[in-house]
């Protein structure tokens, strides 16, 4: 067995033990000798009183050499390396991660499952020296939480943590460990995880820490609760329109032991109740339930879905914001030969708002003020053209490209490769009719009847001339195709935006497509399509930047996202990019909810936040799954520990450390010492 101390140096008060034994010499009485006539029994009491008192000094001698030694020995610190030839650090950084998410809250005999794990953490602290310093981190990332802290610091920090509605995987727990320690500058750096071990969260398979941290894994016991939990929403259809009927879809997931049925669902649209439906969802699966509702009104719309589900109901409502738009606002490009049929379709509508421009004189100030722009067979593309258009389309506007029978090749090629799209190479005159169509499009929905299904009878567009792109790595999306495989509409991904490429001029000698029966729909669609579904929804601590596409701001502004029901009132950081306007809100919502973006008295935008779905799944690893997570990735510094009080606080103190003595030296001091009084005073001579 090797013995280490922390402090040598003390051992060379060992020769103090010369003091006792001085004093020993110098009060070790001689017997005198005394002549009688007959000493035989004093001869007997005298042997018999000499070997007692001799043996009495000697004892009183040991006990305060042995008093002194271990006295010594004490301020020396021996201990018992926990690994051969390992020394204590000089000084110690330990950073304890405390989970304090929604999960936390379960209640055990102790108190909540975050009470257990706070007192463990204070344990473990002070097992620790007090020179040592020391980390808390939770979920909510607080900047006061970056910094290392003494040992009184740390437990004042952690008599402050409540739950918190945010969720971290554990590679980002690990990762903000790592960087704290690394910084620290001790000789030795320890992670401490406290947390339940949800599945969700516990990614162990993609943990790639520092191997010169020990990392102690100490799960806190939670049992599984069932749980159903609304998981997102969507709406069938990609525009919402006032007054016309609206398909919501809610996916409800049931992570619990017993099938849910007729369980209540409520859509709430600013206030009022608008849906209410009854969902089967089977254990263990989910079910995507279709609410159909009548939006009355236009503008930013904050809704609601909810059910009731106990215990567990942070989960229970999904919030959401759409916009729904009083018109969709379309700019017209025309060209010197352009057809009256764009106008003569967006112009009469009122929910298209129109206006036009000649290809000579165009308004470039005007194209972010528009939802469609339609270059209705211009001739040329100048470069500035170009460069404008691919602004528009990157922050997210749809544009329609119509060319012309005599548009200049070089500038439309230029301006298309600069969309990402192949350039236009040829005209051919030939007479073909489209034959394919991918009807299962959102372009097409709506477009045919019987199904949806287009026949040989069915009635389609002739076309006599068209333009014939070359080869690119985009090819696009061809929606309508000629009976020769030429495309006769492409859509192409840009950006944010959608570019739809027509290669045939809408005249009258080379198609009838703009006087067929397709041509309204097919048109109505594409500019119903350009007004994106701006449904704002987001979860707390993962969505932390609200992308505000297309909206500028003036520099004097000032933002504020609000909540009055929360009295909630903060103004968060904006930087303005090409494509619109990001706002940062930095961890700052904490509760559920819609909430409105504001620059002054302007409303941009109505955001919705959620508490995260990574919590809803009541699964948690057990502490086998742990361990054998721990061998099959490999991770030879990471130590799976029982949650007992007792075996954490011993098991910390030995960690690095060893099997720490002096305080078995003081007790034994103090025992020679009671030793030595007792000796003194109760032996009789």
């Amino acid at each position: 067995m090797n013995i280490s101390f922390v402090t040598p140096g003390f051992l060379f008060a060992l020769s103090l033990i010369a003091v006792p034994v001085i004093i020993h010499l110098f009060n070790f009485r001689r017997f005198r000798k005394v002549y009688f006539t007959n000493v035989r029994f004093l001869k007997e009491l005298k042997e018999e009183t000499s070997n007692r008192s001799r043996l009495k000094h000697l004892l009183v001698l040991f006990s305060r050499i042995l008093a002194v030694t271990f006295m010594v020995l004490a301020f020396a610190q021996p201990y018992i390396p926990a690994e051969q030839g390992k020394k204590i650090a000089a000084s110690t950084a330990v950073s304890l991660y405390v989970d304090n998410s929604f999960s936390m809250e379960a209640v055990t005999r102790e108190g909540t499952l975050l009470d257990v794990a706070k007192k463990q953490a204070a344990s473990i602290a002070m097992a620790y020296r007090p020179s040592d310093r020391f980390q808390l981190l939770t979920n909510d990332f607080d900047p006061v939480h970056q910094r290392l802290v003494s040992r009184d610091e740390f437990i004042s920090l952690l008599d402050q943590v409540k739950i918190s509605p945010v969720s971290r995987s554990l590679t980002s727990v690990l990762s903000r460990q790592a960087d704290a320690l690394g910084m620290s500058g001790a000789e030795e750096k320890k992670s401490v995880l406290l947390s339940d071990f949800q599945t969700s969260i516990s990614n162990f398979e993609q943990v790639q820490m520092d191997s010169s941290i020990a990392v102690a894994v100490i799960p806190i016991a939670a049992q599984e609760v069932s749980n159903i939990f609304i998981d997102s929403c969507w709406f069938t259809a990609p525009v919402v329109q006032k007054m016309q009927p609206a398909e919501l879809n809610i996916s409800i997931r049931n992570n619990g032991q017993i099938d849910a049925e007729a369980l209540p669902v409520k859509l709430t649209v600013n206030g009022a109740q608008k849906a209410v439906a009854g969902a089967n969802v089977n254990a263990g699966n989910s079910a995507v339930i279709k609410l159909t509702f009548t939006p009355s009104g236009t503008g930013w719309q904050k809704a609601v879905v909810s059910i009731t589900d106990n215990p567990i109901t942070f989960d229970d409502q999904y919030y959401f914001s759409f916009l729904i738009s009083e018109n969709v606002p379309i700019l017209s490009i025309n060209g010197a030969r352009s057809g009256p049929y764009v106008k003569a379709l967006f112009g009469s509508d009122s929910y298209f708002k129109l206006s036009e421009f000649s290809e000579s004189q165009p308004n470039y100030s005007s194209f972010s003020e528009n939802k469609l722009i339609v270059m209705n067979q211009v001739v040329s593309i100048s470069s500035g053209f170009s460069s404008e258009l691919n602004r528009f389309v990157n922050a997210g506007g749809s544009l329609v490209i119509i060319p012309d029978s005599a548009s200049n090749l070089l500038s439309y090629s230029e301006c298309l490769t600069s969309l990402g799209m192949a350039p236009l190479t040829g005209f051919i005159r030939n007479e073909e009719r489209i034959e394919s169509l991918q009807l299962e499009d959102p372009v097409f929905d709506g477009v045919f009847s019987n199904a949806g299904k287009v026949t040989e009878a069915t009635d389609l567009p002739l076309v006599s001339g068209y333009f014939v792109s070359g080869n690119a790595a985009n090819t696009g999306d061809v929606l309508m195709k000629l009976r020769s495989g030429a495309p006769f509409l492409t859509r192409f991904q840009k950006g944010k935006g959608t570019v739809y490429l027509f290669h045939s001029p809408f005249t009258g000698s080379l198609t009838n497509f703009a006087r067929h029966a397709i041509f309204v729909p097919v048109m109505y669609r594409i500019a119903l399509l350009s007004e994106k579904h701006q449904t704002l929804a987001g979860f707390i601590g993962v969505d932390e930047t609200i992308d505000l596409q297309g909206v500028s701001v003036s520099g004097d502004e000032v933002f504020h996202l609000i909540n009055e029901s929360n009295n909630f009132d903060i103004i968060p950081g904006h930087r303005t990019t090409t494509e619109g306007t990001l706002v940062d809100i930095k961890n700052q919502v904490v509760l559920a909810g819609n909430y409105d973006l504001k620059a002054n008295d302007r409303l941009l935008a109505v955001p919705a936040f959620n508490f995260n779905r990574s919590e809803s799944d009541m699964s948690f690893l057990t502490a086998d799954q742990i361990s054998e997570a721990l061998g099959k990735y490999r991770l030879s510094n990471f130590e799976l520990m029982n949650a007992e009080k007792a075996e954490i606080v011993n098991h910390f103190s030995q960690l690095s450390e060893g099997i720490r003595l002096w305080k078995y030296c003081i007790i034994l001091a103090l025992l020679f010492l009671a030793i030595e009084v007792l000796l003194l005073k109760f032996w009789r001579k």
